[in-house]
């Protein structure tokens, strides 16, 4: 198999920091992606504005989960953690 970055693609996969970083970002795009109807369901109403600081507070919070999924997905730490 063809190497990635100088390591095996199922090695990569298999890091426990890809796996945490994947983990984040799944749950950063579902709140994302949730932040209308949770908004919805808690303002009790059928349509919210935009500007609505539960909505936009939501998004933000989808977002960093996301960005920090990516980072842990790019950041080696495994290998300064556990190797000295």
């Amino acid at each position: 198999m063809t190497l990635f970055l100088a390591m095996d693609p199922l090695e990569f996969l298999l890091r426990y920091t890809v796996i945490a970083g994947i983990v984040c970002a799944v749950i950063g795009t579902a709140i994302c992606m949730m932040a209308k109807r949770i908004t919805m369901a808690k303002r009790q109403q059928v349509e919210i504005d935009r500007k609505d600081r539960l909505y936009v507070g939501l998004q933000c919070v989808g977002l960093f989960f996301i960005l920090l999924g990516m980072i842990l997905i790019a950041l080696p730490v495994e290998a300064t953690l556990f190797r000295g």
